[in-house]
């Protein structure tokens, strides 16, 4: 439980770094999107929520890496690790003004996601296959 809330809060600092250069990249410098300034009617707030709502997304997949550690099949993991993280992302970016509820907007950005997710499911993958052929071997030498 404490290396799971040490991954959560390293996680929601990312996070929330990460958030901030993303909408720095997205508004043209500034530290909210104008669709959060709007909902929420001042800076202040805006800042505020974006950094939690942007912490959160990097606790959840801190925190979720955590999921490869456990008896789970590789490709459960990977598929719980990818939902947990949609579950959390979704609904911040839209928030957030990231995208906009258009289903090709949230289909793009889905898709960015499974190709990472894919990515590091092959890693982890060829990573337990070598793991696995060494241990025989040292069984072998035995």
């Amino acid at each position: 439980m404490k290396r799971l809330i040490k991954y959560m809060l390293v996680g929601f600092a990312a996070g929330a770094a990460i958030g901030t250069l993303i909408v720095l990249f997205i508004s043209g410098g500034h530290f909210c999107t104008q669709v959060l300034l709007d909902r929420l009617g001042g800076s202040t707030a805006a800042i505020i929520i974006q950094t939690v709502l942007s912490g959160l997304i990097g606790a959840a997949g801190f925190g979720g890496v955590l999921l490869y550690e456990t008896d789970l099949p590789l490709a459960a993991a990977t598929v719980l690790h990818f939902l947990l993280i949609e579950a959390v992302f979704l609904p911040s970016a839209l928030f957030q003004g990231w995208i906009e509820f258009k289903f090709s907007q949230i289909a793009v950005m889905m898709l960015i996601r499974l190709v990472a997710f894919f990515i590091v499911w092959l890693i982890m993958f060829f990573r337990y296959k070598r793991l696995t052929k060494e241990l025989n071997d040292e069984i072998k030498k035995r």
